[in-house]
């Protein structure tokens, strides 16, 4: 199914010339063996370091707004203000003047993201595991997904939640994206076709409004796309050692390299070569793993929780134009129609509009009840703010 003229009509009526941001974006890049988190201005010049984080991995937003950063060698969680950058101190770690350890064993963390129950997951790479933590305190929880748990070996720092709201982790050491239940833990198998020749050694997912996954293929120096049913759609770019990727405020891609610690730039649509983005390795990064974005650029679209029919279930975005009016694209089906105002692909086919208003915050959230003959159906939701010229990630939601 494709959208209807007047739904594209409307959204590129609706938008301005370009996207805006509260303040210049700055890209940061997490040098591992640099031990530091790097920031440079959107025209590539470094910026300097936010702050000394022990073997950098990934960088993820919290519904705090912060940042949150894996420090792989000594075992913790840092925080970052997501805004100015300044460090706010560990999140997670091990205080050593008690004899228990309250990260409840993180070994080598790699990624941490939160989920739709606004917990903290945090993947474990020495372990084969992902633990839970509150996501408010930091306090552990319990392991998730353990490391008899599927196949995971080597989760690596792309670790993510899906549209569907489950749980996709690069296993880095057997060449396969893995995908486990976002409520249970539950192993629900390989993702992506176990196939070396094609993807070798995955470290780095990230999706993008019309349900399709990047992946940077380490192994043999690939950024592959795949479809929401794990199929392969292409090699989409090509890489020396691909480790991290973001999309700039322009719709384009950014790569880092770990062995060449350079951060390159493809034509968001067409993957064309775009050549270097600033000098990171004249900047002092070593290790260049993971990218992200400071403030966060994106609208965020939350997965409903608790996802169940005959409940209560909290929809909710952020990162909106304060007061402003945001389009909710609702519908049944996906589909991938790009939106030039926007940068950026939208991913519900032939979807009906609702407008809601964003608080001085940039937040907007309802909770509603699910009749039980929702049961079984799934709802596939985008937002589209109108103000910030910028559309969210795709939600496909299933009601159980």
């Amino acid at each position: 199914m494709k959208l209807t003229l007047s739904a594209v009509t409307l959204l590129l009526l609706l938008a301005p010339a370009g996207p805006a941001f509260g303040q210049a974006p700055k890209l940061l890049v997490s040098g591992y063996t640099s031990g530091a988190i790097h920031a440079f201005d959107a025209a590539g010049a470094s910026l300097g370091e936010l702050g000394a984080v022990p073997g950098a991995q990934s960088m993820r937003y919290g519904p705090d707004g912060h940042l949150y950063v894996c420090a792989e060698e000594s075992d913790a969680v840092l925080r970052f203000h997501g805004v100015t950058g300044a460090p706010l101190g560990p999140f997670v770690w091990d205080d050593p003047l008690t004899p228990a350890d309250e990260t409840g064993g993180l070994d080598t963390p790699t990624a941490a993201v939160f989920g739709p129950d606004g917990m903290l997951y945090v993947a474990s790479f020495s372990q084969d595991a992902v633990l839970r933590y509150d996501g408010d305190t930091g306090a552990y929880i319990d392991e998730f997904i353990s490391a008899d748990s599927g196949t995971l070996d080597g989760p690596d720092a792309g670790m993510d939640f899906g549209p569907d709201g489950h749980l996709y982790i690069p296993s880095f050491n057997n060449n396969r994206v893995l995908r486990y239940d976002g409520k249970t833990g539950d192993p629900m198998g390989t993702f992506t076709p176990v196939d070396a020749s094609v993807l070798s050694r995955p470290r780095c997912l990230r999706w993008r409004g019309d349900g399709l996954l990047y992946v940077t293929s380490w192994g043999n120096n690939r950024v592959l796309r795949y479809d929401l049913e794990g199929e392969l759609v292409d090699i989409f770019a090509t890489v020396f050692r691909p480790s991290g990727l973001a999309f700039d405020p322009e719709g384009n891609l950014l790569v880092t390299s770990d062995q060449n610690n350079f951060v390159r730039m493809f034509d968001g649509t067409s993957g064309a070569a775009m050549g270097q983005f600033g000098d990171a390795p004249g900047a002092g990064v070593l290790g260049a793993t993971y990218l992200e974005w400071l403030p966060n650029p994106e609208l965020v679209m939350q997965q409903p929780w608790p996802r169940e029919a005959d409940e209560l279930n909290t929809f909710g975005l952020s990162n909106a134009t304060p007061n402003g009016v945001v389009w909710l694209a609702i519908g049944v089906n996906t589909s991938s129609w790009p939106i030039a105002c926007a940068q950026d692909f939208l991913g519900v086919a032939a979807p009906l509009f609702k407008p809601v208003m964003a608080d001085p915050d940039g937040v907007w959230q309802a909770t509603v009840p699910i009749r039980i003959e929702a049961l079984g159906t799934t709802l596939v939701v985008q937002a589209y703010d109108s103000a910030g010229a910028c559309l969210s990630n795709l939600v496909i939601a299933t009601f159980d």
